[in-house]
């Protein structure tokens, strides 16, 4: 009789780990692992993946770190060894990210979302997001990337990525007009670093910086004393520090040139959520909106 209940008793438990097991459904698609080299292009991909729940995407440098200097970790490597997809922005920006991706053991795909632009070579300058349109480009590299190797959310992609274009096409003609009404012969800007040439080239803006296009070089005094005359010479008004550079060398700047620093910048990194510049659109309206305000009021000044 005991044998007879407890035989009964195994087979009703069955039965209802059999029936519960239908009810959830089986998660078949195994976590795509990326990993972007830095903030920036982590929103493009988080962007164009929106919906997919089986990603996992991680940046190398953190936010408000400079990827210029960044020094990557023996966790960095785990991650590296350990992802599918590894997007970098290329042209000798992350080279300690590049160089870590070879000796990690990394076995999966590496993709260079600055593919097809062409960059200025003297000196190469990998800063071409600055530029809406190059951004577009980041983002058909990405999305071709990802529908190659993850062909089963390819219509997803290819959604996002009608949706993430015609934002960035919207942004694009918003910047234009938000210069619309200060002068082409006033549109001078210094800044820390030379990151913005692409952004200036795009949209007739004149940048001018101490230091070159890594934050790795220094000033030297002979520049810094050139820039000093051409600020007083011209008048500029415009001068900003970036969010990832010592400020000190723009408040020496100022205090010779008696101008005073606008506001802040954001060149090779996005801010913390809470921040100005938490996503790539949020940054690229953050520094117009700066920049302008800081125009106009030189307009202003102007006799």
């Amino acid at each position: 009789m005991r044998i007879a209940v407890v035989f009964f008793l195994l087979l009703m438990l069955g039965v209802i780990l059999m029936v519960g097991s239908r009810n959830v459904p089986p998660n078949s698609a195994p976590t795509l692992k990326i990993v972007t080299s830095f903030s920036i292009l982590k929103d493009f991909v988080q962007n164009i993946s929106k919906g997919n729940e089986n990603v996992q995407i991680a940046s190398i440098v953190p936010l408000e770190s400079d990827p210029h200097t960044y020094q990557p970790t023996p966790k960095d490597s785990v991650a590296l060894a350990n992802a599918d997809l590894i997007f970098i922005n290329g042209l000798d920006f992350e080279k300690g990210i590049e160089k870590m991706i070879t000796s990690s053991g990394f076995a999966g795909k590496v993709c260079d979302a600055s593919d097809g632009i062409t960059p200025r070579t003297e000196p190469l300058d990998p800063h071409l997001w600055h530029d809406v349109k190059n951004a577009k480009v980041y983002v058909a590299n990405i999305v071709r990337f990802l529908c190659e190797h993850d062909p089963a959310h390819k219509k997803l992609y290819e959604a996002n990525k009608g949706k993430l274009l015609e934002q960035l096409d919207l942004l694009d003609r918003w910047i234009r007009e938000q210069f619309a009404r200060v002068p082409f012969e006033q549109r001078l800007v210094v800044t820390t670093h030379d990151a913005f040439w692409y952004f200036g080239k795009a949209y007739g803006i004149q940048f001018l910086a101490p230091v070159g296009i890594s934050t790795e070089t220094e000033a030297s005094a002979q520049k810094v004393a050139t820039l000093i005359d051409l600020i007083k010479e011209k008048g500029v008004k415009a001068v900003f520090v970036e969010n990832l550079a010592n400020p000190r060398l723009l408040q020496q700047i100022a205090e010779e040139t008696g101008v005073m620093v606008q506001g802040t910048l954001y060149a090779d990194s996005l801010s913390a959520s809470a921040g100005p510049a938490a996503t790539y659109e949020a940054m690229m309206r953050h520094n117009v909106s700066t920049i302008r305000q800081a125009l106009e009021k030189t307009v202003q000044c102007k006799p």
